[in-house]
């Protein structure tokens, strides 16, 4: 097939690696003169100062180590990271810089892709398939009334914000109660006349590092599902062992939330201490702006301040130039319902991801490249439009998206891991591991568990997983010597209700704990 990538960022560069190694012929168009997406510096699609939330055990491909030294890359470190990969594996070549797509169109069984930054410039390339890696965080969300220059009150995005020393003895807004808010706040402290930071609701702040162990690395894959049946008093308690000062003095902010989801977890060690020390003060969630450009909150209190930076979140990724596309009739979130060879390998649109890194990218796209090559296959038309109904009908009820399992659920829908009902040594070795990309080649790097791992009873895991299989299976797993008799034993008394589907299915909102990865109810 003849396949275009538009997009040249992680996302991007990962589908045009797969779907030339099986064989496509590939064009890639980025808008920008240098890959990379948010991570390209000149893109300013990521804000000064920012580093990656998941470490350099977990966010590379899994088949390109770093060279950096970081451990929580920062962005030079992720755009030199992206460089090497595309070097090593041949991607400059089919890239097409400075090339935005303005108009994507099927005609005549072939999709027409017209890019170009000027009339000049602007070709029109037809092709069989079409890998949409656009991004989703490139514009920011605005709230209504900003003020008007006149009033004094400069307002800027994340995306805006280069460096704290410029607001130097300033007053300073940032609303916005998430990691980019966290962080720009936190790093304003030592500059700013006042930093004040408007939250609209308590979420688990936790440090990169955590008792010596990066976050990332606490639990695999199938503890990441198993930590979810410890009681969250029972995971407070255990983060007071490890981090003694550090929630000490996050139970004395009042920030803490006392009843949380103990799955999603925003990343950053600053804010907790730089509000218990009074570098930043938490103030009610942001109203709207008065006519004089004041900030009003929703308790009735109103602040004036020289500057309001916005942490707000994006807005979801422009699809307006492809013909016919609306984001109701992705099924998955990545296919095109109508026409599958119409693909979106960026973060589903109604999600707060943790753990988007470069192997969660991978796995999409080797699903899409899987599908496309004819490896894999997709429910017929009905059932994808059953699915579109039923689970993009409102994507403003947004949910949390583990990527890091659902890089597991990618991986045994498009085949590229370890067949659990054939191979279930080999799927064990790689869900029982560090969520470390190396380990998605399990027969490559030997497994490495995970730091906390014994505090959960992954053999229960194990049992469950074995007990959403056919009892035939199990039978032929253990004539195999894939399982012992010990496993199909246990896998028989696990009570009905309690199998665990091997793709890892994971609560994915506070309130319900019936809504798994992919399978919303």
């Amino acid at each position: 097939m003849r396949i275009a990538v538009i997009g040249a960022g992680a996302a991007g560069l990962t589908s045009a690696k797969q779907a030339r190694a099986a064989g496509h012929d590939v064009v890639a168009y980025e808008s920008h003169d240098d890959l990379g997406g948010i991570w390209n510096p000149d893109s300013h699609g990521a804000y000064a100062g920012v580093r990656m939330q998941s470490s350099r055990m977990s966010m590379p491909f899994s088949d390109h180590p770093p060279r950096f030294s970081a451990h929580f890359p920062t962005l030079a470190d992720v755009h030199g990271y992206l460089r090497d990969y595309a070097d090593r594996f041949g991607l400059l070549e089919p890239i097409r810089f400075g090339s935005p797509v303005t108009r994507v169109a099927k005609r005549d069984g072939r999709w027409e892709v017209t890019a170009g930054r000027d009339p000049r410039s602007t070709r029109t390339d037809r092709f069989d398939a079409v890998m949409v890696a656009n991004g989703e965080l490139w514009q920011p969300r605005r709230p209504a009334g900003v003020p008007a220059e006149d009033t004094g009150v400069r307002v800027l995005t994340s995306q805006e914000f280069r460096s704290a020393r410029d607001f130097r003895d300033l007053r300073v807004l940032v609303l916005g109660g998430g990691v980019s808010g966290a962080d720009i706040a936190s790093d304003l402290v030592p500059h700013a006349a006042r930093v004040d930071w408007s939250v609209r609701r308590r979420a688990l702040f936790l440090p990169r590092e955590i008792g010596g162990a990066f976050n990332d690395a606490l639990f695999s894959y199938a503890g990441r599902v198993a930590v979810e049946d410890v009681p969250y008093a029972t995971y407070l308690a255990w983060l007071e062992e490890w981090l003694p000062d550090y929630m000490r003095m996050y139970r004395a902010t009042g920030l803490l939330p006392e009843d949380g989801f103990h799955g999603a977890v925003h990343v950053n060690e600053k804010i907790v201490p730089r509000v218990y020390e009074g570098g930043v003060r938490v103030v009610p969630a942001f109203a709207s702006f008065a006519a004089d450009g004041s900030a009003v909150f929703t308790d009735g209190t109103r602040e004036t301040y020289d500057v309001v930076l916005l942490c707000l979140g994006y807005e979801p990724p422009d699809y307006g130039f492809i013909e016919g596309l609306r984001r109701e009739d992705l099924y998955e979130h990545h296919f095109h319902r109508h026409d599958p060879t119409l693909t979106v390998i960026n973060t589903p649109v109604d999600t707060e991801a943790f753990g988007t890194a470069c192997p969660y990218f991978e796995a999409v796209a080797g699903w899409v490249v899987s599908v496309l090559s004819g490896k894999a296959s997709l429910p017929d038309a009905a059932a994808r439009a059953d699915w579109c109904a039923r689970h993009m009908a409102d994507l403003n009820d947004r949910r949390y998206l583990d990527c890091w399992l659902e890089t597991v659920r990618l991986g045994l829908l498009g085949g590229t891991l370890p067949d659990p009902a054939t191979e279930f040594r080999a799927y064990w070795t790689l869900v029982s591991s560090q969520v470390a990309p190396g380990n998605l080649r399990p027969s490559e790097v030997p497994p490495l568990p995970a730091v906390h791992d014994e505090r959960l009873g992954l053999a229960d895991v194990r049992h469950r997983i074995l007990a959403a299989l056919p009892p035939r299976t199990r039978e032929q797993l253990l004539a195999r010597n894939e399982i012992g008799a010990d496993d199909l034993a246990a896998a028989a008394r696990v009570p009905v209700g309690r199998e665990l589907p091997p793709w890892l299915p994971y609560r994915q909102r506070h309130t319900d704990t019936a809504l798994t990865a992919g399978r919303c109810a």
